[in-house]
């Protein structure tokens, strides 16, 4: 992996926090969050929104709907990865 060290002595910092049965993990990149000429900041509230209002779904319609909600339409100049993982 890029940027990542291959030494023994490396150490990278653990945090763990419980998440209790239902809960929705979703990571990503930024580019699932940005939208052009919008704050980086009301993008994120709205894609957070988008995940409290749609986090009951299957995960694979949830990540079209999220792939939907970023709105491909616009013009990328960059990749978007996501993962969503929910707790049972």
């Amino acid at each position: 992996m890029l940027g990542i060290g291959r030494g023994i002595e490396d150490d990278y910092p653990v945090t763990s926090a419980p998440m209790p049965a239902g809960s929705l993990l979703a990571l990503y990149t930024d580019c699932l969050a940005e939208t052009p000429d919008t704050d980086i900041t009301d993008s994120i509230t709205a894609l957070a929104d988008h995940l409290t209002s749609n986090g009951d779904q299957p995960l694979d319609d949830l990540a079209d709907s999220l792939l939907h909600h970023a709105g491909l339409h616009h013009t990328r100049t960059d990749d978007i990865a996501l993962l969503l993982l929910r707790i049972r």
